[in-house]
């Protein structure tokens, strides 16, 4: 029930942001654009983890009905090979490396992050290369950026891994 609240909040704080004059300001803006891709780059991080290290007690327990053959990585592996079985060779061409991403929801997840922060450094490095700032300025700002950046990313961290998915220490896996 708080997380559905804490979401609630959230989208009326960005809702806020961006109807705002803050987002009409170029500065506000830029930090309101890169800071919600890092904000979403650290959602499907704790997203992530959550598979890898409590599926069972985080994001089963979250969504009940999640088929276990996609999301869950203990089981999903499998899905790279024919039959299931690494033995008989990958499912498809690309199944085991280019194409990973198709086979199960943990590599799904892990290259959408790897895409937005591959888009978030194209972006900062295309402003910085605009940017009138001296050198040493530059590094100043970028050194602020990253400390406001990294800070985002792990609000979005907690907000899946410590939030959505947090643990429950008195969950009991049923028994089969």
């Amino acid at each position: 029930m708080k997380t559905k609240y804490s979401t609630f909040i959230l989208i009326l704080f960005f809702n806020f942001i961006t109807s705002s004059g803050l987002a009409q300001n170029k500065k506000y803006r830029k930090y309101f654009i890169n800071g919600s891709a890092m904000l979403v780059s650290g959602m499907f991080d704790g997203t992530v983890e959550s598979l890898t290290w409590h599926y069972d007690q985080g994001f089963k327990r979250r969504f009940p009905k999640a088929n276990d053959a996609y999301w869950n990585p203990n089981v999903s592996w499998k899905n790279k090979y024919k039959n299931g079985n690494s033995l008989e060779g990958p499912k498809f061409p690309g199944s085991t490396t280019a194409f990973a991403f198709a086979t199960d929801g943990y590599h799904l997840l892990r290259t959408c992050n790897r895409a937005v922060n591959t888009l978030e450094i194209v972006d900062y490095t295309e402003g910085c290369r605009k940017s009138k700032l001296a050198r040493k300025e530059k590094w100043k700002q970028a050194g602020k950026d990253f400390l406001i950046y990294t800070a985002i990313r792990s609000i979005g961290f907690t907000l899946t891994y410590g939030v959505l998915f947090k643990r429950d220490p008195n969950y009991h896996q049923p028994t089969n």
